[in-house]
């Protein structure tokens, strides 16, 4: 059985003290972290960690992240308004046609729109959850785009075995994705529902400015934060949460993507459009019950993390999100695009689709230099993401993984099942398809 939701709240915010408990030994990590949970009210925390304890290292650490948080606080309110790169670029010796408007003010604290933004069409934003994604658009001219966000905590079915709560954005890991134009100017309203306490906020790598929007974004329980930001490099970019400790909350599901397209030029269509991330996730095994059995929810495990020992690495969020029930589809003749993000927050992906080559493959994100082409794997580091194109020829499933190919016995899989008649002249044989039992890569 569960604990009982009077007892999961007793403490509001047990991931940061036990984050900032952990300590370094002159041989690496102490064997003494005490960090294992991130349930609604992370659980109930051992006496010697809890507040008022015997052990005079806790009030020192807490005084001093106190007096740091302070700090930064004050910092935060002495800013006021927070200038996008653009003028004292410009002086000294930056690109000018990056930012076109680099004397204005792109974001600021108040609710109400900067008057340099007034005359903007107003839109609002087309928000898809994964393996969705938004439309194109076919628009001309930019617009205050309206993009509502929201934090909140989740129970998901990480694995076959357990469950995981997880930390999200609109309530789905990953968040949604988010499609605009170079010109654009993002108003973006954070709301903070997350019942534990824990303050979120955004860093988009989209956003140019201090922190990518986290310092004037944090929200507190209950609160609602709005900021404006010009969009003015083009490509696809991570956005995640950076509250601290800002490892755990990219662990625990907060982070999605943005695409940006350019003003002109945009990449080719094609025909089907697909939101793929890669993550890992970090927990402790499950605890035993009072009737001898084992629990099946798991609790985040910092340790684990520090130690960069994933228990699960996972294509959307958990382990069936890309697999049999809910494969990507596609017919033959079909040109499918995957918009591939990776959120770590500690391993490099080698992104592969086994049975394909990538027709194009726009590294990094980069949509203006020319594509790379037939590629067959692709690296992509924790806090970055790519574009990749393939044309379908031949029916059948096709499997994503990351080739570091042990990580798909820790869930690194899914399918892109491709419908249509044979294709014998490119593919086949006088023999039968042998069975794979037991076999993840070809179902």
């Amino acid at each position: 059985m569960s604990r009982a939701p009077v007892l999961r709240r007793r403490i509001l915010s047990r991931v940061t003290l036990d984050a900032r408990h952990s300590f370094y030994s002159p041989n690496g990590i102490s064997n003494r972290l005490p960090y294992s949970s991130t349930r609604r009210s992370f659980g109930n925390v051992p006496k010697r960690y809890a507040l008022g304890s015997d052990r005079p290292w806790v009030s020192s650490a807490l005084v001093l992240s106190a007096s740091a948080a302070a700090s930064i606080c004050l910092y935060a309110q002495k800013q006021g308004k927070v200038q996008l790169e653009g003028a004292q670029e410009k002086s000294h010796g930056a690109d000018p046609s990056l930012n076109p408007n680099a004397e204005e003010v792109m974001h600021q604290h108040s609710g109400t729109s900067p008057a340099h933004i007034a005359d903007l069409p107003r839109e609002k934003a087309v928000l898809t959850t994964a393996p969705d994604v938004p439309p194109r658009i076919e628009r001309d001219h930019p617009v205050l785009l309206e993009v509502p966000l929201e934090t909140t905590t989740k129970m998901i079915q990480l694995t076959s075995a357990y469950k995981y709560e997880a930390w999200t954005f609109n309530d789905s890991v990953p968040g949604p994705f988010i499609r605009a134009r170079v010109g654009d100017v993002v108003e973006l309203s954070l709301t903070n529902r997350d019942e534990t306490g824990n303050p979120h906020n955004i860093d988009c790598h989209a956003f140019l400015g201090p922190g990518g929007g986290s310092a004037i974004t944090t929200a507190s329980e209950g609160e609602t934060k709005k900021a404006y930001f010009r969009l003015m490099c083009p490509g696809v970019f991570i956005y995640h949460c950076a509250a601290a400790p800002v490892p755990v909350h990219i662990a625990n599901g907060m982070y999605g993507l943005i695409y940006v397209q350019p003003e002109e030029g945009d990449l080719p269509p094609v025909d089907k459009e697909y939101y793929v991330m890669q993550s890992e996730f970090y927990h402790e095994p499950p605890e035993k019950l009072d009737n001898g059995r084992l629990s099946p929810e798991v609790e985040f495990s910092y340790p684990n993390g520090l130690r960069e020992e994933p228990s699960v690495v996972v294509f959307n969020g958990h382990e069936a999100a890309v697999t049999r029930d809910k494969p990507l589809k596609a017919r033959i003749d079909e040109t499918v695009r995957i918009f591939f993000g990776n959120a770590g927050p500690n391993l490099t992906s080698s992104f592969h689709i086994i049975g394909s080559n990538f027709t194009n493959l726009y590294r990094d994100g980069d949509v203006i230099s020319p594509p790379g082409r037939f590629v067959q794997t692709t690296s992509v580091p924790p806090g970055s993401a790519t574009i990749v194109d393939m044309k379908m020829v031949v029916p059948g499933t096709y499997t994503l993984v990351d080739h570091a190919i042990f990580r798909l016995d820790k869930g690194a899989v899914g399918y892109l099942n491709v419908s249509g008649p044979e294709r014998r002249e490119l593919y086949g044989s006088n023999e039968a398809p042998a069975p794979c039992v037991g076999c993840k890569l070809h179902p």
